[in-house]
């Protein structure tokens, strides 16, 4: 086993899946933490629910989400034969992240001032 094929393929896994729970909210959020009153939901909850509670957090489940798939991607990495593996461009590990950052800067233009 070579753990370092299984790193950058975590890296990529991780980024697409968190960027798309984010995006495709609430269809992918698992739980909905509540910091006031310390309360954990299941899945992503709507303002009726959280009128009563407090403001919800989503930043939780789309960590967790991210790594489950992080995760799955470094399992899949590792067990790729070795001549597959070979056949996989290494340059995803880069092009993934800048990929990413130019979507997620997209998504939340409106931070920046653009509309």
């Amino acid at each position: 086993m070579n753990f370092s094929r299984a790193f950058p393929a975590f890296s990529v896994g991780f980024g697409v899946v968190y960027l798309a729970s984010m995006y495709f909210h609430p269809a992918l959020t698992l739980f909905t933490y509540v910091p006031r009153t310390g309360q954990w939901m299941k899945g992503a909850q709507g303002a009726a629910e959280l009128a009563r509670a407090a403001p919800g957090m989503y930043w939780y489940s789309w960590l967790a989400t991210g790594l489950m798939a992080g995760l799955a991607c470094g399992a899949i990495a590792l067990a790729t034969p070795e001549n597959i593996r070979n056949k996989v461009w290494s340059g995803w590990v880069w092009v993934a992240p800048v990929a990413l950052t130019v979507i997620l800067t997209y998504i939340e233009r409106t931070w920046f001032g653009f509309k």
